[in-house]
């Protein structure tokens, strides 16, 4: 499945014009290591990244520091040593510990993950800002539905990073507009990272004028992460509940892959609504009827609604009922 990951790629010129946009520059690797100092790894090319399973057995390596402990690190911004104020989090919930810019970030907790917020954005509406959170999935496999998903705004790029604490990870990168050679106005930095217990999805979102700045301290802090089992792994995620209901209705019609298949008719599935309490999944059916999965993020059961255009003027419930624990392997 992980080769799939690796059909996408950008011309010569293209990686030209994301390296003087704000992405992270391949020279850009491994200065002179001071005690404090954090640095992001320089990325494997493309073409040699192996097929094998992401995830081993190495040790994960640990910083030894308490939750909320505070210190200096020097970090290189535009060519310049800068000096940052960093606070240690230690996330059980999540599973994960990280050193972060406190003087640049504010940290926010969810029910489904951890945010640092730029301090210069709306708390609301953020612009700028990592967020964090766990899946119990198979790296790869969640790697694949984020990339899907971003596929449909996104001329994505994919690879395999090293993270100096966390070790191999998959890195995707959402800058360049789908059909085009133009750099987006929103841009995104996924890294999947294997943990026992699943992986972890580290997402970065800055806006294109803040990509020298915030894109660069935002890899510098995800160089920090290292994983272990969390204590909130039954939380749904948005891309476990769209590939189990996927699963769910290929299951229920064993005639749907033949006619998803043929392409005579659009039949889709995506995330209409998502909260800390519930995720609601839409499956557009070949039938023409949209068909909503209202799930509880908290233990997977789902009620389901349909609405068919022309038939019915609003969505009715149905007597239909599962769990997307059953769907997901």
């Amino acid at each position: 499945m992980i080769k799939h990951l690796f059909a996408f790629g950008l011309s010569a010129a293209l990686a030209l014009a994301l390296a003087g946009c704000g992405s992270i520059p391949a020279t850009e690797n491994n200065p002179p290591k001071a005690e404090t100092q954090v640095t992001p790894s320089t990325p494997a090319p493309t073409e040699a990244v192996p097929t094998a399973p992401v995830w081993t057995e190495a040790p994960i390596v640990e910083s030894g520091r308490q939750d909320g402990e505070r210190f200096e690190a020097v970090i290189m911004l535009e060519g310049m040593e800068e000096t940052v104020r960093y606070e240690h989090v230690k996330s059980a919930a999540f599973g994960f510990e990280m050193d972060y810019d406190y003087e640049s970030f504010t940290r926010q907790r969810f029910a489904t993950c951890e945010r640092f917020i730029s301090l210069l954005d709306d708390p609301e509406q953020p612009e700028n800002y990592l967020e964090v959170r766990s899946d119990t999935g198979n790296a790869e496999l969640v790697a694949e539905v984020i990339l899907a998903n971003l596929s449909s705004d996104y001329a994505v790029t994919s690879e395999y990073r090293e993270l100096s604490r966390a070790g191999r990870c998959i890195y995707l990168d959402a800058s360049v507009i789908k059909g085009s050679n133009q750099l987006a106005d929103q841009l995104q930095a996924v890294y999947i990272i294997p943990a026992p217990d699943g992986c972890r999805v580290a997402t970065a979102h800055y806006s294109i004028e803040a990509a020298e700045g915030f894109g660069h301290r935002f890899a510098y802090m995800i160089d920090t992460i290292s994983v272990f089992a969390d204590s909130n792994h039954s939380a749904v995620t948005d891309e476990q509940a769209l590939a189990a209901i996927r699963q769910y209705c290929l299951n229920s019609n064993p005639d749907l892959q033949a006619i998803l298949d043929a392409g005579e008719h659009p039949v889709y599935w995506e995330i209409s609504s998502s909260d800390e309490k519930e995720i609601v999944v839409l499956y557009r059916s070949y039938t023409a009827a949209l068909v909503s999965y209202h799930i509880d993020r908290a233990t997977g059961e789902t009620h389901v609604t349909e609405f068919v255009p022309g038939i019915t003027t609003e969505e009715q419930p149905t007597d239909e009922h599962l769990n997307v624990w059953d769907y997901l392997s």
